[in-house]
């Protein structure tokens, strides 16, 4: 292609042989959200102005996305966003892709926040920060803060917040689990977390995107995968007030073992909420009898 315009049409032809030929299932969808991104269009005028020329130092730059897709970075690393709850979060590599199963974990802590009056919230390995955003931002009266051992989530979950006009009532902190807060004494109403919960051996078989572009550390659990159900468990007792709750999400398979680690460390009350694919996905439990 050697010309000063080209149009969408061969843009996403060139885009759809690419991508299928790296046998990336979304091939479509991807192209023409990368070609939207170098256009600044959305994909509805993307399909319908298949004539509109585009000057070839902005294909240059849809070429470019192109061929790094190819290597099968995540195509939501190189659009710089996810949609989660229906809001469109900033995220970047360094930081967990936002998957539609960690709604069902967002959409009941909502729920238990507004039956108990919740107030103090906690999300620990927040990652971008996409479940206690979300939070602050569905719910009027609360106030969340972030946490992770991260640099680069505490700079995305930080940019987050001032995305969506969010410091009033949410702030992000660094440190390693819930160390902070209970240095400090502080006091919980309730503690929401998606930690890594991935078993080591299982990481080399999981697809090349996640594989080989998703931060290890926030997929990683150990050597069973509930190390940080183990910590997390274990430091919230300690600031959780009387009636707070711990609420994870969880592995499929992990039901059990994460209900056995809540109930020897005194909670009570433990319930399993299945996501929409009909899995084991969240876990929720309450403290009686924190100081």
């Amino acid at each position: 292609m050697n010309k000063e315009t080209i149009t969408i049409a061969e843009l996403l032809k060139y885009g759809y042989e690419t991508l299928k030929k790296s046998k990336i299932d979304t091939y479509s969808l991807d192209t023409e959200l990368l070609l939207g991104k170098v256009l600044n269009k959305d994909r509805l005028f993307i399909l319908l102005n298949r004539s509109y020329k585009v000057d070839y130092n902005t294909a240059k730059e849809y070429f470019k996305l192109i061929n790094i897709r190819k290597e099968k970075m995540p195509v939501k690393y190189i659009l710089g966003r996810c949609e989660f709850m229906g809001l469109d979060f900033y995220i970047r590599e360094g930081v967990l892709i936002p998957r539609p199963d960690t709604e069902t974990l967002v959409e009941y802590a909502i729920k238990e926040i507004k039956e108990n009056n919740f107030k103090n919230i906690c999300d620990v390995c927040c990652g971008s920060g996409i479940i206690g955003i979300s939070i602050g931002k569905f719910i009027n009266d609360v106030h969340v803060i972030c946490t992770d051992i991260s640099d680069i989530a505490y700079e995305v979950a930080t940019k987050n917040i001032e995305l969506f006009n969010l410091e009033h009532k949410a702030a992000v902190e660094k440190g390693d689990l819930l160390e902070n807060f209970i240095e400090q004494n502080d006091k919980l109403d309730l503690i929401v977390s998606n930690p890594p919960y991935i078993k080591t051996d299982v990481i080399p078989s999981l697809m090349k995107d996640v594989r080989e572009y998703e931060p290890y550390n926030a997929l990683c659990g150990g050597n069973d995968g509930l190390d940080f159900y183990r910590k997390i468990t274990a430091q919230s007792t300690k600031i959780l007030n009387d009636s707070g709750m711990l609420i994870y999400e969880i592995g499929y398979d992990q039901r059990l073992d994460v209900q056995d680690i809540l109930i020897k460390n005194g909670f009570k009350n433990v319930k399993c909420i299945k996501d929409l694919a009909g899995k084991d996905r969240v876990i929720s439990a309450q403290y009686i009898g924190a100081n």
